[in-house]
């Protein structure tokens, strides 16, 4: 069986950077819990590469709107995927935070 990047055309092999990673995370055998984690770990690291993008829209005079716009739609597919990997994970803690809030603020009601 072969591996994903082998199969791929040359042109959309990873670079040797992202290959080194992968091999890394090929030779640590994760358990497809842990891949999951890791997911949320590299997905931290787009959001927040994605939020210093807002950052340079919001200060470019010249942004347009389509770019705000590309941008927006971009962040609910972040947050798709986040949701997905915490649902897929069962990450109790949040929904467990979620339920005290409301309860608080039913309380204070």
């Amino acid at each position: 069986m072969s591996s994903a990047p082998e199969s791929t055309p040359a042109a959309d092999e990873p670079n040797p950077r992202v290959q080194q990673v992968l091999d890394a995370v090929e030779a640590a055998a994760v358990t497809p819990e842990d891949a999951l984690r890791i997911s949320l770990e590299l997905l931290g690291f787009v959001e927040e590469y994605h939020l210093e993008t807002l950052e340079e829209l919001l200060g470019d005079d010249e942004a347009d709107a389509i770019s705000v716009a590309v941008w927006a739609a971009d962040s609910a597919r972040l947050k798709t995927a986040r949701e997905v990997l915490e649902e897929v994970l069962g990450d109790d803690e949040e929904e467990d935070d979620d339920d005290m809030d409301s309860g608080d603020e039913a309380e204070d009601a």
